[in-house]
């Protein structure tokens, strides 16, 4: 399926929206985000505090955010023919935490673009108050389609959470759980990790028990996997498990090589050690192929979102982390 495109209006919108915010005009700390960008570089300025609940003037986080987002605005949505109360009806929530370090909260201001006829991703609009007036420092959340997101922050790390639309998922109803979360670098927020998988709960944190696993891998990103973990055995312990699970020998591969048990299946997102042992096997030569990094596993035969289309992976942890990392030919 195609999900609806980033609005194009960005641009132009974030070099108006801090004269919402206080309707003082524009700071001319305000920039453009390019494309990939996650966020702006922050401007110099004198830290301030937060305003405080009962601010004389409030600002209009709604507006701001919605411009910095380029979403409709309420006499665009009116001209259309919409009704006007039901853009008012949209909300945004706002929360306070230092994001970058420098000892004054920014706001983040969750919001999703209202629309007649389809959803949107959730968004998270970052706001730097530490200036005489409020600037927009980062745009959040086109990594993942979230129609709606749970996020968290963590000193300087802001984290994008909850189920997720992919694949062939219909816009009613996501499919996927998907996580991203981004750092403040000092000039802008970058992605750090980032997963999706099948399911509409969290995979699991707990960490894996030292030593070797077998599992399909759902995702991948720069340093990190998700991966469904399965109940695997190979040779004599294959041939006894089916045996155990009354599954008939047809004297192939199954039961006689390996054998995967039906409800041993546990998704898990892991780290992957910055020294570790990574490689894949080309099915056209069937040579192995040594990796840098698990991200250059996206495309290949061994990860897919649907764990019947994707080869069987050994891999081996050590303090919850992969070290070692390999697929496994089945004829």
């Amino acid at each position: 399926m195609t999900h609806p495109s980033r609005s194009s209006r960005r641009a132009a919108a974030l070099v108006a929206c801090t004269a919402v915010l206080l309707l003082a005009g524009c700071t001319p700390e305000a920039q453009t985000p390019q494309p990939g960008k996650a966020a702006l570089a922050k401007p110099v300025a004198a830290p301030v505090a937060a305003p405080a609940a009962d601010t004389a003037i409030r600002p209009d986080w709604k507006s701001s955010a919605y411009l910095a987002l380029g979403c409709t605005t309420r006499a665009e949505w009116v001209a259309e023919g919409l009704p006007g109360d039901a853009w008012d009806a949209e909300t945004v929530q706002t929360s306070f935490a230092d994001v970058t370090g420098d000892g004054t909260d920014e706001a983040l201001v969750q919001l999703t673009c209202p629309t007649p006829t389809s959803t949107l991703s959730a968004h998270v609009v970052v706001v730097d108050l530490s200036a005489a007036r409020p600037a927009v420092i980062g745009v959040l959340g086109d990594e993942l389609f979230h129609p709606q997101a749970t996020v968290t922050t963590d000193g300087t790390t802001i984290t994008l959470s909850g189920p997720t639309v992919a694949g062939d998922d219909p816009y009613c109803c996501p499919g996927h759980w998907g996580t991203v979360t981004y750092a403040w670098d000092g000039d802008a927020f970058a992605v750090r990790t980032a997963s999706e998988a099948p399911g509409t709960t969290p995979a699991t944190s707990a960490r894996l028990a030292d030593g070797e696993h077998v599992g399909m891998l759902l995702s991948v990103a720069p340093g990190r996997v998700t991966v469904l973990v399965v109940d695997w055995f190979e040779g004599a312990a294959a041939a006894a498990a089916c045996r155990e699970d009354d599954v008939p020998d047809h004297e192939t591969a199954w039961c006689n090589e390996y054998y995967v048990r039906d409800g041993g299946e546990r998704t898990a997102t892991l780290p992957v050690s910055d020294s570790a042992s990574l490689s894949y096997l080309d099915l056209g030569t069937l040579d192995d192929v040594a990796i840098d990094d698990v991200a250059e596993l996206a495309g290949t035969h061994w990860v897919s979102e649907n764990p019947e289309a994707a080869g069987y992976t050994r891999f081996r942890t050590e303090d919850g982390a992969i070290t070692a990392l390999e697929s496994i030919y089945t004829p």
